[in-house]
């Protein structure tokens, strides 16, 4: 008898914040569970914004009769159309854009689109970022060139100004940057650092992929696209991977739209048939129901949506600030960002310490706030403090 092929496949390592996750779960409702990115309410639930409960009981009973055949490749019109205007108001702008898995799928076909336009097959990624950037970006081809993201413990973008300069080849590269409520630190470059940036890559031979998973978490949604106009206002060749699981409430729906900004309509036409034979050789097309819910949440209850994100960001900012006043002073800096993280300064052995008492973070000391009960924030900050 042969052997089993299977027994030849390396041992895999588990995610590390699911793993992670899935022990604070085990641990029961006593553990507090600050690990992967989920909106929680005071009952440890997962917070679904009640404009988007309006869409989905909406849509409810047209399930039945709905059609149930393949969907378009790129996704439904109503939905990329909502999100366009979300990310580019209303402004003329060509953009060629595919529905996609959720953020994750629209950074993974963005990254494949992106390999197909660098010589170079570089990448600059800012470390630290999210878990989930270099992974797609290797298997995408690229050489991955990592670059410290904080300098003294404040987001800069000098040392990617710095390395950038030293480049020799004049092969174009690729950047991955983060727009708003940077993931793991919460910590953004300010606006003059963000146009400062921008001019600095303007003319230079490469494409800009913006990651932008939270739109609406750092501030009202015209004002959180702002940093994208910045780079568009230069003409540096952008690709845009936008997320409705955070600013929607649907993370299980995995709604998500890649797009790239083009320069008329026959372009646009290439790239999303380039978005489409991606597409096709992973799963074809994107689920449409979060779509669906999307583009009747856009339609019919935008103000009430731009609410609820309005006492998101409430809820988030009295989070920060109650541990910011109840941690010691070397917590204050990086309690001071936006959105749902937060790096927090402990070591490896200190985190292994929480989880003692029953407090769960990712080893480099990521804690979403946001899945943090705000009954529970002094009793979380007591317990860090006896373990620092």
């Amino acid at each position: 008898m042969s052997d089993n092929p299977f027994i030849r496949l390396p041992v895999p390592k588990p995610d590390p914040i699911f793993a992670i996750s899935a022990e604070a779960l085990k641990a029961g409702q006593d553990a507090i569970n600050g690990t992967i990115g989920v909106f929680m309410d005071e009952n440890g639930e997962t917070v679904l914004f009640p404009s988007v409960k309006k869409a989905i009981a909406e849509i409810a009973p047209t399930l039945p009769d709905m059609r149930y055949s393949y969907p378009p490749l790129l996704g439904l019109p109503e939905f990329r159309s909502a999100v366009e205007k979300l990310i580019f108001s209303d402004s003329e702008i060509h953009a060629a854009s595919i529905a996609t898995t959720a953020g994750t799928g629209a950074l993974a076909v963005n990254l494949r689109l992106l390999k197909m336009l660098t010589d170079s097959g570089e990448i600059y990624l800012q470390s630290p970022a999210w878990a989930n950037h270099p992974p797609p970006s290797s298997d995408a081809g690229f050489k991955i060139i990592e670059i410290p993201y904080l300098a003294d413990g404040k987001a800069s973008a000098g040392p990617l100004v710095e390395e950038i300069k030293k480049r020799k080849s004049r092969n174009s590269f690729a950047v991955l940057l983060q727009v708003g409520c940077h993931n793991p630190t919460g910590l953004d470059l300010s606006t003059e650092g963000w146009r400062q940036l921008a001019d600095f890559l303007a003319g230079k031979p490469c494409t800009v992929l913006l990651d932008f998973a939270y739109q609406g978490f750092k501030d009202e949604p015209e004002k959180d696209r702002e940093y994208i106009k910045t780079y568009l206002s230069k003409g540096i060749p952008t690709l845009i991977s936008w997320s409705a699981s955070k600013n929607h409430s649907i993370y299980s729906l995995r709604t998500g739209l890649a797009c790239a900004v083009v320069t008329d309509d026959r372009m646009k036409e290439t790239v999303e048939g380039i978005y489409s034979m991606i597409t096709r050789r992973i799963h074809s097309a994107a689920a449409t129901l979060g779509q669906k819910v999307v583009a009747v949440v856009q339609e019919k209850y935008p103000s009430e949506w731009r609410a609820d994100l309005k006492n998101a960001r409430k809820i988030m900012h009295e989070k920060r600030s109650m541990m910011h006043d109840l941690l010691p002073d070397n917590f204050k800096s990086p309690l001071e960002g936006f959105g749902m993280f937060a790096m927090l300064p402990l070591s490896e052995s200190q985190v292994a310490g929480l989880k003692k008492q029953n407090v769960f973070l990712t080893l480099d000391g990521r804690i979403n706030i946001a899945g943090i009960p705000m009954k529970r924030i002094e009793e979380l900050c007591e317990k860090i403090r006896k373990i620092i």
